[in-house]
């Protein structure tokens, strides 16, 4: 329930709406399969695995790619939305999520200034294209999919709370990554990494906002109140086993 009262808590700090029947649907699903992510257990393995600068290093530059692997994939789900507006939340949280592979690189800089010093010029160029660098003047095309390849409504509606759930884990992450620069970072950079971190935890707030919203909207007009409750369930649960396996290979990424 912590993690609930953390999320609505995120949410007011951006001026959110209020969304009585997602906060109701998020305590519930909460209760039933309390996320691995938000437990103590989590935490404590993650800060011990970070306070190896060789770790934190490599998991800036890992989670880098997933950002930017993760913006391409995105972008190319907007485009498999029949609905428009759907279409347009999704595509900005592309954009953002190219940002932040590049601002991972940043803070590896702060956090470790000299690491890449030590990087072949092979690498250094992988590490570059791995950013999409995606702006709002320079992205991939805005092309629906044939529509008998689209998501309709319940369809889309499943994908966006899988998608609702990680940027949940990647808010819990962001605290956690947090610290880790605190723990690493030269006394000079902190701040500069300080605000990094406040913006890649607002984006994540946005990001859990704008799902938020459209799940609000489709069940208040639906009335289909008990589907959400039943996917929210079925996808913590599923969260629960991947998070589980992350935990059991040491390897807790973004």
């Amino acid at each position: 329930m912590r993690l609930a009262h953390q999320v609505i808590k995120e949410l007011r700090a951006i001026h959110s709406p209020q969304y009585p029947l997602y906060e109701k649907i998020l305590n519930h699903a909460f209760k039933i399969n309390k996320p691995l992510f938000s437990e103590d257990k989590f935490s404590l393995k993650y800060a011990d695995l970070s306070n190896n600068d060789e770790w934190f290093a490599n998991s800036l530059i890992a989670n880098s790619c997933l950002e930017g692997y993760g913006s391409q994939q995105i972008w190319n789900f907007s485009n498999m939305l029949d609905n428009d507006e759907y279409a347009r939340r999704v595509r900005r949280h592309s954009l953002d999520e190219s940002k932040h592979s590049t601002m991972f690189i940043s803070a590896l800089k702060l956090t470790f200034p000299n690491v890449l010093d030590h990087v072949d010029e092979q690498t250094k160029i992988k590490i570059d294209e791995m950013q999409p660098k995606y702006s709002s003047a320079h992205h991939p095309e805005i092309e629906k999919v044939p529509y008998e390849e689209r998501l309709f409504e319940v369809e889309s509606i499943n994908q966006l709370v899988q998608v609702h759930i990680t940027e949940i884990r990647a808010l819990v992450l962001q605290y956690m990554v947090r610290e880790a620069f605190i723990k690493h970072a030269p006394e000079h950079n902190r701040q500069k990494l300080m605000n990094i971190s406040d913006i890649l935890i607002r984006d994540e707030a946005r990001h859990i906002n704008y799902s938020a919203d459209i799940f609000e909207h489709y069940a208040s007009i639906t009335g289909n109140k008990d589907y959400f409750y039943q996917i929210f369930e079925d996808r913590l649960r599923d969260f629960n086993l991947l998070t589980q396996e992350e935990i059991d290979r040491e390897e807790i990424e973004l």
